[in-house]
């Protein structure tokens, strides 16, 4: 199965390395890089695979086990704060990307320094991810692997690291250790993870503590608990121990089997999920695609050929019908464009609503905390001490509810304005299909529009564009003034103003990431509007060009024409070869 895989992805890169030739020949740069980038995403086939769990579960150790080294830190306490993110590189280099979008390169040794709780508390170093190449057969082949903080850890910042890291996976492996049941917050998380991952596989880990029917045992027990907590389904755990598999890849143990370890069964489950799943959908699209763009140049030529046949006088009342046809076709794209800006407008105007709504529910609660922190905080401080801590609190407080609410915002939007943006990418190529329709009616030719519309603009990933400024801007000045004065004196003022000063940091928070969203709205909106126009714009070109190259060349000489005439066959049956191997790779599936 995955030979036949294998032979039809090549067919296809070979196809489209002729395409991709074929379409800068004729200046068609649109056609060119369209081609061109399904034949990248073919050759890369990247795909990521999050690893998920309950802190402590064997995380690290089951990347290290995979990739047959020890990469990544491992410790008896909770330890992963920082998301590391691993791919491969033809020699180990390892980086550290900083909040501010800086990138240090680190060694090794340092990663200790920028993952872990004990060497980078609280994330004081201000880290987003880690990144490291590595050279390793696995991740040779495409994949991704992402290290995430464990969900559950004594640490609140890991978790909410760990939960942003869901939307950009292809598939999770969620661990699962048999020397602990399942917990609600494993359970918890498994109903967020479903909402997001396409494929989870289920690691029962560590199962060299236990004996062979523990395992069994253990495993039947998790499946029901899965059942009863997630409903119905296929929940296939695959028994394995890290450990063992990490030793037996880095020879600390030869005694120990890869085999028996289970790593290598659930290596063999992965690669056909790949393979038969996301790589069957990169090269269907590939294949649709190009499909497309070879039926747009083969009607070019068509057109071509056409225009070198009959009057010149009805040739030109031909291209002044063309021509007309195709300036009213401008204009329904920019309508077309007007109306995907009126659209993102929404879009926008409807995050600014869910924000107001967030922040008039949230402050009350927020300010109902605070005063139980202020009680249960005020007896044995001083002001100055209760201002600090208050300071800090309302820190915390605005940080842990807008982190969510901004990472929940972002899954709505990307997800609404790819929706938004896929169908005015089908507006364009009904506009398209037009063309095609144009140009079969006024020159009698025969157009293909067999291939899936989807596929030309709509295959793109969409990258929804955040400008991540400060998550909170510090100003309590004024608790500060007031914890210098006695706290007899102070009374309730210092937690009066506390609760002012939450509510207007607040606000300003929302705020900003109002501001934030609605800006990354439009310059996506951008975006997708130039698309759309150059899409439109090139296809029209290219009609046009035919055109009007077979009107001047109308006054060749016969043997030049004749010439001409050899060199259109040629191209012609090169377009036709290329469209009959598409069609069989799409046909052998």
């Amino acid at each position: 199965m995955l030979d036949q895989f294998v032979l039809r992805k090549n067919t296809m890169i070979q196809v489209l390395d002729q395409a991709v030739a074929f379409a800068r020949q004729k200046e068609n740069s649109l056609a060119a890089s369209l081609l061109l980038e399904s034949r990248e995403r073919l050759i890369q086939e990247t795909f990521t695979l999050v690893i998920l769990g309950e802190f402590k579960r064997g995380k690290s150790t089951f990347i290290n086990a995979l990739l047959g080294a020890q990469l990544l830190p491992t410790a008896i306490v909770p330890l992963t704060a920082i998301p590391t993110v691993i791919r491969y590189g033809e020699s180990l280099v390892v980086y550290a990307v900083h909040m501010s979008g800086v990138i240090e390169e680190i060694s090794l040794d340092q990663i200790s320094g920028y993952v872990t709780e004990k060497g980078n508390p609280k994330n004081t170093k201000k880290i987003r991810e880690v990144q490291i190449r590595y050279p390793s057969e696995f991740l040779e082949q495409g994949i991704i692997l992402v290290d995430t903080p464990g969900v559950g850890s004594v640490y609140q910042h890991n978790t909410e690291a760990a939960y942003a890291y869901l939307p950009y996976s292809d598939a999770a492996a969620f661990i699962i250790s048999i020397d602990a049941p399942l917990s609600k917050i494993e359970l918890d998380y498994l109903k967020d993870i479903s909402k997001y991952v396409n494929k989870l596989f289920y690691i029962l880990n560590k199962v060299d503590i236990a004996t062979a029917e523990d395992v069994t045992e253990a495993g039947a027990f998790a499946v029901e608990t899965l059942k009863s907590h997630l409903g119905e389904g296929n929940y296939e755990l695959l028994p394995m121990s890290a450990r063992q598999a990490l030793q037996s890849r880095t020879g600390g143990d030869s005694a120990i089997s890869l085999e028996a370890s289970g790593i290598l069964t659930f290596e063999k489950k992965l690669g056909n999920f790949i393979h038969n799943n996301k790589g069957q959908l990169i090269l269907e699209a590939s294949a649709a695609r190009a499909l497309r763009t070879i039926g747009e140049l083969e009607v070019e030529l068509q057109l071509w050929q056409r225009a070198m046949e009959g009057s010149l006088e009805e040739l030109d009342q031909k291209i002044d019908a063309f021509t007309a046809q195709m300036e009213s076709l401008e204009q329904d794209r920019e309508d077309s464009i007007y109306l995907l800006y009126r659209e993102v407008e929404r879009l926008g105007t409807s995050v600014g609503e869910n924000l107001n709504d967030f922040f008039s529910v949230k402050a009350d609660e927020l300010v109902k905390l605070l005063e139980e922190y202020y009680h249960k905080e005020s007896p044995g401080k001083s002001a100055k001490e209760l201002a600090v801590i208050l300071n800090q609190y309302s820190r915390e407080l605005i940080l842990s509810v807008l982190d969510e609410k901004r990472n929940e915002q972002r899954l709505i939007i990307r997800e609404q304005f790819e929706k938004v943006a896929l169908r005015f990418f089908g507006r364009i190529e009904e506009i398209v299909d037009r063309m095609m329709e144009i140009s079969a009616e006024i020159f009698n030719i025969s157009v293909d529009k067999s291939a899936s519309k989807e596929y030309i603009l709509g295959s793109k990933r969409f990258y929804f564009y955040f400008e991540e400024h400060p998550s909170f801007i510090p100003s309590l000045e004024t608790l500060t003034v007031l914890g210098v004065l006695p706290k007899t004196l102070v009374g309730g003022r210092l937690l009066k103003n506390a609760k002012n000063k939450l509510v207007e940091l607040f606000d300003r928070n929302c705020g900003r990431v109002r501001f934030d969203l609605a800006e990354g709205l439009k310059e996506s909106a951008r975006d997708v509007a130039g698309d759309l126009r150059l899409r439109a714009n090139s296809v029209s070109k290219g009609l046009l060009a035919a055109i009007h190259t077979a009107r001047l060349e109308r006054d060749l000489g016969e043997k030049e024409r004749a010439e001409r005439l050899e060199s259109w066959r040629k191209e012609y049956d090169e377009l036709r070869q290329m469209k009959d191997m598409v069609q069989q790779v799409i046909a052998s599936r």
